[in-house]
Order: structure tokens, then sequence, then C-alpha cells
């Protein structure tokens, strides 16, 4: 019945082999099957690669979201740094005796130089946050005195308020370049959908190996509680998915494939056996 299992059934199935420590060192203790691995790995890489996705965003889109929206608080949370950094100098300043007038000035001009809209540039796009800092960057460069002035003021860890400058600016190049990384993933993601045929693939190798790993626990010497451990819950969901499919509530295969064995010619092990052992009772 492996061959009446969903996509995302087969991920969860296979994925405590790999992720799961204490499920990976019992697997690779049974010799029968420990050798079998790393191709336990590299079909699970394989499905969960052309796993459908509920919310329409890839895994790897996902990932950079998370990568982007890390950055971009570290980016808010240094810019309010700088900002109130200054303001906490400038009164400072003021409450010298006499008031140091001048010192005050200097740092509402540096406000004005890097924060002409306020903190409202937090609010922003993470463009237009990049194309800011960058402008920052350039005023350091042609203004070397707003540069001294950052410089002259301190910040946590025997540094300036220049080095926190300096480090809002690196943000934002960050920024920048993760923007460019999703437009280009975008851009594959659009022009390079899965084909029915690479989820047929990805399949019937996953049916390949698992059933080759349960037909293998059968001759095993291991310990029962063992290898129930590892099989159980594979021939569990085999049966459920045997039930539904015959009850007719199995669906439309959809975007995940046909939920049929493996063409003819490909052998048993694609409708759940394996080359070389007897398939595994369903």
């Amino acid at each position: 019945m492996l061959k009446h299992l969903m996509i995302e059934e087969m991920v969860a199935l296979v994925a405590p082999w790999i992720e799961d420590a204490q499920r990976k060192r019992l697997f690779l203790s049974i010799p029968e099957i420990a050798g079998l691995h790393d191709k336990v790995a590299e079909v699970h890489g394989a499905v969960l690669a052309v796993r459908p996705s509920r919310t329409g965003v890839s895994a790897a889109m996902t990932a950079l979201n998370d990568e982007l929206s890390k950055v971009d608080e570290r980016h808010d949370h240094l810019a309010k740094a700088v900002s109130y950094g200054i303001d906490a100098h400038r009164e400072h300043c003021l409450a010298e005796e006499p008031p140091d007038v001048g010192g005050a000035e200097a740092c509402d001009q540096a406000q004005a130089r890097l924060f002409p809209t306020g903190l409202a540039i937090i609010k922003a796009s993470p463009t237009a946050e990049s194309g800011n800092t960058a402008r920052i960057g350039r005023l350091l460069d042609e203004e070397p005195s707003t540069a001294a002035f950052l410089k002259a003021i301190p910040a946590p860890g025997k540094t300036t308020l220049l080095h926190t400058v300096q480090r809002w600016i690196a943000s934002g190049k960050e920024l920048s370049t993760i923007e460019h990384r999703r437009d280009a993933l975008a851009a594959k993601e659009k022009t390079a959908p899965v084909v029915n045929a690479t989820i047929l693939a990805a399949r019937n190798q996953w049916l390949r190996v698992v059933a080759a790993v349960l037909s293998n626990l059968e001759i095993s010497s291991a310990p029962a509680e063992a290898i129930e451990t590892i099989r159980g819950p594979v021939l569990k969901a085999s049966e459920r998915a045997g039930r539904r499919y015959a009850s007719g509530k199995a669906g439309s295969a959809g975007a995940e494939g046909p939920r049929q064995p493996a063409a003819a010619g490909e052998g048993g092990a694609a409708a759940g056996g394996a080359p070389g052992v007897s398939p595994p009772v369903e």
C-alpha cells in the first residue's frame, strides 16, 4: 500500500529517520538497513523538494524571507541606536555648565543629514532602506566632518557611534543582497515549475528505497522493539492510505502526480517491492 501514500505523508514518515537524532541512531544500529541510510536521506530530499507548498511559497523562498526579516530587524535597531545616540549626546551637551550649545547644534545638523525624514525610514521597504544606507555611506565619504563627529561619540563595547553607523550601512548592503537573491529565485521558480514527471520520479525512487528498508527489516535479527519503531509508523500509514484509496476518498493526485505504481518494466519495487528482496507485507 506504499504506492497510495501522498507526498506529505512520505515526507513525514521518513523525516524522523533523518532529522531525529535518536531515531537516526536506532536506524543505523540495525545492520540490515544501516547501509541504506544515505539512500533514504537522498530520496527524502527529493520528495521534500517536490512537496506542494501549502502557502504557495517554496522552502527556499521562505528561508530567504526569514533571513531578510532578521537583517531588516537588525537594520532598524541600528538606525534607532544611531538616532538615539545622537539625541543622547545632544542632551549631554546641553547639560554641561555652561551648556555646550555648539555641540547641540552639531547634533541637530548630524540628525538632519542622517535622518532627513526622521525614523520613518525604518518603516520603508528593504529596497528603500538599503538605498538610504548607501546614501549615508556616500555622505561619510564626501563629508569627513560628519564621520569625525560620529567618531567622537562613545558607544557600547569601547566603540563609537561611527562604528554603529558602519554596521547600519553593512546591514543595508545585506538587505540589498538578499533582495537580489529573492528576485533571482522568484524568476527561476516562475520559469521552472516542478513538472509531474519530476514528482513521479521522486515518488518512485522513495517507494523503492523505503520498500527495501521494510523488506530488510523482515530478515533482521535486531530487537523486535527496534524493528517496530522504524517500520511501525510506515506500515500503519500505508494501511490507512490503502483504506482511503479503496473507499474512493483518495481524491485527485493533483500536483502530487499520479498515485499509481511505476510503469511496467520498472519492476515490483515501484509498487512496493525492491530489487533483490521480497516486497514487505502490506
